[in-house]
């Protein structure tokens, strides 16, 4: 994978170019998609989806974020401001300027940080735009504790978590692939990430009359569906707000084709 230095960390990235059509020729259409994953996760939960994007003409861009993949962090706390950073680095190294970023869970708040620094609108996936209540704050906190101790105890048990029950056995090999590659992150780093969502600020309204749009579960355990209809309530703009039906945190997997059809709907709305 290539590499961007970004201050005290390596940003490790994907750039993909857009299919050829039948004649070999490249697709005419000259547009960036920016995938960013969540918490755990690196760059690569998004093989399965972008090529359906690369076959309608866009370049796509995924990254692994700081504390995640191959990119590596030394401080006690990632930010998700550190974390937009470095993305709106890398774009401004490949002279990039995408108008649409896709974020999965903790990179649908990088996306909303991003946003304070471009023109763009966050698509946030299985996300949120409200900070975390204290008790969620203290969940954080017993977080890190644990991850210090035992690394492999907090994941083990968070990652299934994250899938509706009725979907987990269907995806058995997915979990398991996610719970390998999380296991690798160093435990300091899981610390400094878990560190950063604790901290995040709230959204509810975004710079320059830009907007976000939404893609939730209806049966997210992370996020419940009465909760962010209640926040969308207090948003002074936003562009679309669509449900998944049997679907937890983790629709990547879960149900792809839905999610891959619902972000060509934003697209083009």
């Amino acid at each position: 994978m290539p590499s961007f230095h970004f201050q005290n960390t390596t940003i490790y990235y994907c750039l993909s170019e857009a299919s050829e059509n039948e004649d070999g020729d490249k697709i005419d259409k000259d547009e960036t998609l920016v995938f960013l994953h969540g918490f755990l996760e690196d760059h690569s939960i998004w093989d399965q989806i972008i090529p359906s994007f690369l076959q309608d003409g866009y370049q796509c861009l995924s990254i692994d974020l700081p504390c995640h993949g191959q990119s590596r962090f030394n401080e006690a706390i990632c930010t998700m401001e550190f974390m937009a950073n470095a993305v709106d680095a890398l774009l401004s190294e490949l002279k990039l300027s995408p108008r649409k970023v896709v974020g999965h869970s903790m990179g649908g708040y990088v996306s909303l940080e991003l946003s304070k620094l471009r023109q763009i609108e966050p698509i946030l996936l299985h996300s949120n735009f409200w900070a975390d209540p204290e008790e969620k704050k203290n969940d954080r906190n017993r977080v890190i504790e644990i991850v210090k101790k035992n690394k492999a105890l907090f994941i083990n048990e968070a990652i299934p978590g994250l899938f509706a029950p009725i979907n987990k056995a269907n995806n058995k090999e997915v979990i398991n692939q996610l719970i390998k590659k999380a296991n690798l992150i160093p435990a300091s780093e899981i610390c400094a990430a878990t560190a950063g969502l604790r901290d995040r600020e709230a959204f509810y309204s975004l710079d320059n009359n830009q907007r976000f749009s939404i893609l939730h579960g209806d049966l997210d355990p992370i996020i419940p569906t009465k909760k962010m209809l209640s926040e969308l309530d207090k948003v002074a703009n936003f562009h679309l707000f669509s449900s998944m039906p049997d679907v937890g945190h983790m629709g990547i997997w879960e149900d792809p084709k839905t999610v891959i059809s619902s972000i060509k709907s934003i697209l083009i709305s």
